[in-house]
């Protein structure tokens, strides 16, 4: 059990790590997001780079399982310089349909993501998905 536990993280790090390589190799990372959620499967996070592109996945599972959905980052912007930000994803069904949008800005459902550095997490709550009902942990930290 251990070892599939240990091969599943190690499999996750390595495909985090050849999405962030491969993203550019002439761009430095301006801000690092991760968002989670307590409820039935949100997580995920990546870099935000200077050249305007994103990096990193989120998985989101909902109605029971029913629906899953990856949301991948293609690029994002600062809304006001240093405070705060906005992401665009690419949004692919996986399991089910939930008629979402092939893809969306997180500041069109939920308003700009304010920078928060490490440990300040910007709870958006509530949901706008009623089965969705925990809030969602966000963070957008600046790199070095």
């Amino acid at each position: 059990m251990m070892r599939k536990i240990f091969m599943l993280v190690a499999l996750v790090l390595t495909a985090l790590s050849a999405s962030i390589v491969s993203a550019d190799g002439n761009s430095n990372v301006v801000y690092t997001w991760t968002v989670n959620d307590l409820g039935q499967g949100v997580w995920g996070g990546g870099p935000l780079f200077d050249n305007g592109t994103a990096g990193g996945n989120f998985p989101l599972s909902f109605f029971d399982g029913q629906v899953i959905a990856h949301f991948i980052p293609v690029s994002w912007y600062e809304v006001v310089p240093g405070e705060s930000v906005n992401v665009c994803f690419e949004v692919r069904e996986i399991k089910g349909s939930a008629g979402l949008p092939p893809e969306f800005c997180i500041a069109d459902v939920f308003g700009p993501l304010p920078v928060t550095g490490p440990g300040q997490p910007l709870i958006i709550s509530p949901h706008p998905d009623p089965e969705i009902p925990h809030p969602l942990l966000v963070r957008v930290t600046p790199a070095n």
